[in-house]
């Protein structure tokens, strides 16, 4: 193949020399730098990565895009549809570790231990905490978007006795979640849920969906996680919940807006956990990614089916 592929992302110490090995006949460029990646795109017919989305028009010749993330940006599909570019993301990949990221900020709120944790710094020993604290076990856990992470959620939740609620785009039998709803009877999951996890794609249609009425069908005192996009929410509205109390505490890896503004409410609330989206990073600081990718070279070589290919009329 005298067409090149680039190899735009980081890759672990001599992953780029085993790739090159593998596959003698394909031409890999060393593009993880911008200038390198820049130069060569307008040639290339797949990439390792993703290019900045404003110049894959210049790419006449890509027809092959591998993301690094589970991830798919919204303005990356009508445009990789239009020129009829191929995309794959990770998915599959990140279920196990994101919910172990979203099982402990659980564990950590419904125990008080983020509030035990900053007492410890002031050496002050407090036992009214155990007032507010509670248990897990037999609470329900509702998941909006019950694919490979939010299933994973599930799964873990289930052998902690927690009775598990979803609600996806094509409600259908699911594994690890006791009843599934549809999107259209979101209000009707939230009012079930002591536990609200949030594990769904951010696309046209999930962006936003919950606000004020959304989180005002929560029971009073639930837990909120997020770890997927901080978009789903309407940031004003979980503010607001939270500051009521209705909604009683937050653990949010995600933000509309990264990084976390320094004057951000969210930094100071003693009742919100903030992790800087690194839920998944220890995927991505893996071979994992390198691999899938290697097994997608494969089968794109041959003209097999790919893993993770993304329906470009979803958005995942």
């Amino acid at each position: 193949m005298n067409d090149p592929i680039l190899i735009a992302e980081w890759l672990p110490d001599g992953v780029f020399e085993r790739l090159q090995a593998e596959f003698p006949h394909a031409k890999l460029i060393d593009a993880r730098s911008a200038e390198i990646r820049d130069a060569r795109l307008k040639d290339a017919v797949a990439v390792y990565g993703l290019p900045p989305i404003e110049q894959i028009q210049s790419a006449p010749k890509l027809r092959w895009i591998q993301l690094i993330s589970a991830g798919v940006p919204w303005d990356l599909c009508p445009v990789a549809r239009g020129r009829g570019i191929t995309v794959t993301n990770l998915s599959g990949l990140y279920g196990t570790t994101i919910a172990e990221h979203a099982l402990a900020m659980m564990l950590q709120l419904s125990r008080n231990l983020h509030i035990a944790f900053a007492q410890q710094q002031r050496r002050i020993w407090d036992r009214t905490l155990r007032e507010t604290m509670r248990d897990l076990h037999g609470a329900t856990l509702g998941i909006v978007g019950a694919g490979d992470i939010g299933q994973s959620i599930a799964r873990l939740c289930r052998a902690l006795g927690m009775r598990v609620v979803g609600c996806r785009r094509t409600p259908q039998p699911t594994p690890y979640v006791d009843q599934v709803y549809p999107i259209g009877d979101l209000q009707a999951m939230l009012a079930e849920c002591d536990v609200l996890a949030v594990a769904a794609p951010l696309t046209a249609q999930s962006e936003n969906m919950l606000g004020t009425a959304e989180f005002a069908a929560l029971k009073r005192g639930a837990i909120y996680i997020n770890v997927s996009r901080g978009g789903i929410a309407q940031e004003q509205a979980l503010l607001a919940a939270l500051q009521s109390g209705h909604v009683a505490a937050a653990g949010l890896d995600v933000f509309a807006v990264e990084p976390l503004a320094p004057d951000h409410p969210f930094w100071s609330m003693p009742q919100v956990l903030v992790s800087p989206h690194y839920s998944g990073e220890t995927i991505n600081l893996s071979a994992r990614p390198a691999e899938r990718f290697a097994r997608n070279l494969s089968r794109w070589l041959k003209h097999e089916p790919l893993e993770g290919l993304v329906d470009l009329e979803a958005g995942y």
